[in-house]
């Protein structure tokens, strides 16, 4: 891969985090707005991880192949192994890779979240905790799955 196709997956994934960050944050913000303080039990996190991974994953899924037709980068690696393969396959069905992704993600995530907040006995946690992390997990998660899917559309 060279330099140029590494800035623009570079600038493509800061772009989408960047876009992620205030999105999200912004709707965070506006739902709980009133209140002190945000449930994280074990249903609300499941129930909060599910719609943010999916929708993250099918915004950015839609947005990535708009800007591989846009900038004519679609299959312009070689290919890579099976693994690869099979999700550049995947990614051509965009609906279903990105819900398949979304699904993924939260399930990752949501072990790990919850086992955190489990151990540690944390049910609910203040309104400002809960919208640095929602902002930084969002722009993560946005510039992350924005750089694999531009990757997986430009692999032959």
């Amino acid at each position: 891969m060279n330099n140029e196709i590494k800035a623009y997956l570079k600038t493509e994934a800061a772009i989408s985090g960047a876009f992620n960050f205030f999105i999200n944050g912004m709707a965070a913000a506006l739902i709980y707005h009133k209140a002190d303080s945000v449930s994280v039990d074990l249903v609300s996190l499941a129930i909060d991880l599910f719609i943010t991974c999916t929708s993250i994953c099918m915004l950015t899924a839609f947005f990535s192949k708009a800007s591989l037709k846009r900038t004519k980068t679609c299959g312009i690696l070689a290919g890579g192994g099976r693994p690869i393969r099979l999700l550049n396959h995947l990614f051509r069905h965009t609906f279903l890779f990105s819900v398949l992704a979304g699904l993924i993600s939260a399930t990752v995530i949501f072990a790990l979240a919850a086992s955190f907040s489990t151990l540690l006995a944390i049910t609910d946690i203040p309104f400002g905790v809960y919208i640095t992390l929602k902002c930084i997990f969002t722009a993560l998660l946005g510039g992350g799955i924005t750089a694999c899917e531009l990757y997986l559309g430009m692999v032959a």
